[in-house]
Parts: C-alpha cells; sequence; structure tokens
C-alpha cells in the first residue's frame, strides 16, 4: 500500500501508430522497432531518474490484430507487416526493461495492457466497428462491439480495462 502522499505515474507506451504508417517507407523493419524501443526506454529511464517517491506503472503496447481496421490493413496488401511479433518483440524487451539493476527497491510496475483488451474484448463482435446504421437498432447493441471505429476500442472496454487497473493497484 502507498502513502496518500506518494505519486502515482502511469505512462502507457506508444510506438503503434509508428509500425503501422511507417511500414511502407522502411525497408529495414529492424530499425523501426531499434527506434521504438529506445524511446520507450529512454521514456521509462527519465521517469524512474527523477521520480524520487511513488509508484510508477508501464502500461505496455497493445497488438491490434482484433481491430476491424488490421483486418483492412491486411486486405491492402499489408499482410507483410508481422505486427503481432514486433509488438510482442517490443513488450519483451519491455518486460526486462523493469528489471534495471540498481533499481529494484523501486515501485516500478507494468500493467499488461494488451492481455487485459484480449480479456475485455473476448466474446464481443470484432470484425466490425459499431454504428448506428443499422436494421433492427436498439440500445443494447452497442453492447455487442468492442471497437466504435476502425481502431479504437468502446467506452465499455475501456472500462473494463480500467477496473483491471485498479484491481492491479489495489494488489500492489
Amino acid at each position: 500500500m502507498f502513502c496518500i502522499l506518494d505519486s502515482l505515474i502511469i505512462l502507457q507506451v506508444g510506438g503503434l501508430s509508428e509500425l503501422i504508417l511507417q511500414q511502407n517507407d522502411i525497408t529495414d523493419k529492424t530499425i523501426s522497432i531499434d527506434k521504438i524501443n529506445d524511446n520507450i526506454a529512454n521514456a521509462v529511464l527519465g521517469l524512474i531518474n527523477t521520480v524520487d517517491n511513488g509508484i510508477i506503472i508501464i502500461m505496455n503496447l497493445i497488438d491490434p490484430y482484433e481491430a476491424p481496421g488490421y483486418a483492412m490493413l491486411i486486405a491492402n496488401g499489408n499482410d507483410n507487416l508481422k505486427m503481432s511479433s514486433m509488438i510482442s518483440h517490443i513488450n519483451s524487451k519491455l518486460w526486462r526493461l523493469m528489471r534495471i539493476k540498481g533499481h529494484e527497491n523501486r515501485q516500478i510496475r507494468l500493467f499488461d495492457l494488451n492481455g487485459a483488451i484480449v480479456d475485455a474484448i473476448r466474446g464481443l463482435n470484432t470484425n466490425e466497428s459499431f454504428t448506428y446504421q443499422q436494421k433492427n437498432m436498439t440500445s443494447l447493441k452497442a453492447f455487442d462491439y468492442a471497437y466504435y471505429n476502425q481502431w479504437y476500442p468502446s467506452t465499455m472496454i475501456h472500462y473494463k480495462i480500467a477496473q483491471k487497473l485498479v484491481k492491479f493497484l489495489e494488489d500492489l
């Protein structure tokens, strides 16, 4: 448990849009992954080195393979992205970064945002995004969809992720 005066800093790492948008321009994909890894490591180390007390929570990168927009990306001939393996590589480096020598006594934790999203969308429609322009539309149909557009999870998914994060923080 942490004192009320302690800081709580939550960093959601980025890099997903760079992986998706830059693939057509990059011939050596490892350069992109290395640059993303370096940016994440610099941000995390910057936090660790400047925050004296409190808890630092790092959220890992999400894999968008279930998003309706990812299917469109594949349909447009971008099936060579290997997005899941790149994200897995980045996330594994992030796990290793949490075990930095000299900072073992610090309250630095990794929240598995990717796992939380996978759990939250289980059983929901991930093939298409929600739209009000459907036959037989009812207000409850919105709860059947994981995404409100091609890439972004619905409010219900955000709520489920928030519940998991609260539980994660309570268990610290």
